[in-house]
């Protein structure tokens, strides 16, 4: 017998974990991959199913008699199924860089995908997940990812009410900083629009006249998917949903829309009790400034490390770069 050449010390050891290899099959198990992160505070509108699908009922269902781009106010010509044209000379839109790019119409996420993606844990962790792991071994990353295994994500990615029609420069330059006051003349003038965007500090400022959209699309997009916005955002949001209320167009755009994915935009359709009660956001606090502070240990809050991360672009405030600043403030 086996363990007449062991010592007897072993014997029942050996046993146990032939025991337990018999029961589990002896396989290797890879531990089940996560929630892909906290739900949506409620049920998620009726939004399309593909990023290809939102563009068309934006292009072809929302603003088929309003073809206008959402920054500069150009007008545009499109043909369904194809990329649309804008019109640079009748608007003035002074090309920086990319002439080709300048005159492509493109679908701007004004809260963007790799914003609210860094909510999700999909696009934090996406080696968690089986099925964002090819058979070559490579990982999907991000949308790839997300799309594929979150449907919060999907659903916020192809929200039409976060959806614009815009200059494909504009887009492109803009990436995916965050909305803030920009001082000054900042790179990337773009003719008599007031479009500002400052590569230098990862911020954007969207022309007057659309602020409140900016605003309410933001304001709506944290409150459906439970997106979180720092109380200087909000604040900051509140400002301009109160400086630009919503005009005729914003109104008619939030009924196609709600007629699409079942439900409306109330930053929008509440707009006139929400201010009228003072209850569409808090009045703005005195704002602070970037270049007053520089440090984690030079901050008195987690949301005023925020606003020095996301407003100032302090990235030494995020030394790990999982996108929360200053973990003795912001992490538990």
């Amino acid at each position: 017998m086996i363990h007449s050449r062991l010592p007897r010390i072993l014997v029942l050891p050996l046993a146990l974990l032939l025991a337990a290899c018999l029961l589990s099959s002896c396989e290797q198990r890879a531990p089940a991959p996560p929630a892909s992160s906290t739900a949506a505070p409620g049920p998620l509108p009726n939004t399309a199913q593909s990023f290809e699908t939102a563009k068309k009922w934006l292009y072809e269902k929302v603003y088929y008699d309003h073809t206008r781009t959402f920054y500069c106010d150009c007008s545009y010509t499109r043909t369904p199924g194809q990329a649309g044209q804008i019109n640079l000379k009748g608007c003035g839109l002074q090309v920086r860089q990319d002439a080709e790019r300048a005159q492509r119409l493109e679908a701007e996420h004004v809260f963007p995908a790799a914003q609210f993606g860094n909510f999700r844990s999909c696009w934090r962790e996406p080696e968690r997940f089986a099925e964002c792991t090819k058979s070559t071994g490579k990982t999907l990353t991000g949308r790839e990812c997300c799309q594929k295994v979150d449907p919060v994500f999907e659903a916020a990615h192809n929200d039409l009410y976060n959806l614009f029609p815009a200059e494909g420069e504009l887009n492109g330059d803009r990436r995916d900083y965050n909305w803030g006051m920009v001082p000054g003349a900042a790179s990337g003038d773009y003719g008599r629009y007031a479009l500002k965007i400052d590569a230098s500090i990862r911020r954007a400022e969207p022309p007057d006249r659309v602020k409140g959209d900016v605003a309410r699309a933001m304001l709506y997009m944290a409150a459906t998917y439970g997106f979180n916005l720092s109380s200087q955002d909000q604040q900051l949001f509140a400002a301009w949903s109160r400086q630009d209320p919503p005009d005729a167009w914003e109104q008619e755009r939030n009924r196609r829309i709600a007629a699409l994915q079942g439900r409306d935009n109330p930053f929008i359709s509440q707009y006139a009790s929400r201010v009228g009660t003072g209850t569409a956001a808090p009045a703005p606090k005195p704002a602070l400034s970037c270049g007053a502070k520089t440090t984690c240990s030079q901050m008195s809050s987690c949301d005023e490390a925020r606003f020095y991360l996301r407003q100032c672009g302090l990235k030494n405030l995020d030394g790990d770069g999982d996108g929360v600043p200053c973990a003795s403030l912001c992490k538990p």
